[in-house]
């Protein structure tokens, strides 16, 4: 959580920054921004798909429509089966996960 208040707050003084600035695009495809202090900054075109990943990422609700209809559609069918080892051992690597990051 830390790390991602950190990226937010870097994100939006860039973008802030940005938008005070005055846009060139250069022929090497990237693009220079000056602002008042004359400091320019150069986005390759890496890190402007980075940022529109970063974007589609952050508006994705981060749930499988399709699957929850499935299961949702199996539940009501009555042909919904529950692999318990499998919930079991995910249980299980949870709590090895956890206890590798709290030291437990």
């Amino acid at each position: 959580m830390a790390i991602d208040i950190l990226t937010n707050n870097a994100l939006k003084a860039t973008q802030e920054t940005l938008t005070r600035g005055t846009r060139k695009v250069t022929t090497a495809g990237q693009e220079a921004v000056s602002v008042a202090s004359d400091d320019s900054v150069m986005l390759t075109n890496s890190a402007k798909t980075l940022a529109r990943a970063t974007d589609i990422a952050r508006a994705a609700d981060g749930v499988d429509q399709s699957k929850v209809a499935s299961i949702k559609q199996a539940l009501k069918d009555g042909t919904y089966t529950i692999n318990y080892e499998s919930v079991a051992n995910r249980i299980i690597d949870s709590e090895k996960d956890l206890a590798s990051i709290f030291g437990n």
